[in-house]
């Protein structure tokens, strides 16, 4: 089984996970994945959309184009920087909603590697 398919299964779990509304972070370094997979469970599952990273345009344009089809308005937000991304979504989240940060790209595009990405957003996350 490649990479490419088992971020995006990871990312497709990852949204299956949850029954409440969810806010999601997407987005990262482009490995020239093919994101089409991931329009429709998003479309499907995600209230609020927020992507980072040089992936950002790719996943929007699947979405859009998934939500146009569906006829289903997502707000989907661009961020410059992982500060700006949890900001926006402790702004933009209501109680009760999941904010789910499930990249499905890597990490190398403004991180050293997942492991510093996952630490960044906790730290992050903790000082709201």
């Amino acid at each position: 089984m490649t990479q490419q398919v088992l971020r995006l299964q990871e990312h497709y779990h990852g949204l299956n996970a949850f029954d409440e509304d969810i806010v999601l972070i997407a987005g990262g370094y482009d490995k020239n994945l093919d994101y089409e997979p991931l329009a429709k469970p998003i479309v499907d599952k995600v209230k609020a959309l927020i992507l980072i990273g040089q992936t950002a345009g790719k996943i929007f344009e699947v979405v859009k184009n998934e939500s146009e089809i569906q006829n289903r308005d997502i707000p989907i937000y661009m961020c410059n920087s992982l500060e700006e991304t949890v900001e926006l979504a402790n702004k933009i989240s209501k109680p009760g909603n999941v904010v789910l940060f499930s990249p499905a790209s890597a990490s190398f595009d403004m991180f050293k590697d997942f492991a510093d990405r996952g630490n960044q957003f906790k730290n992050l996350v903790n000082k709201l």
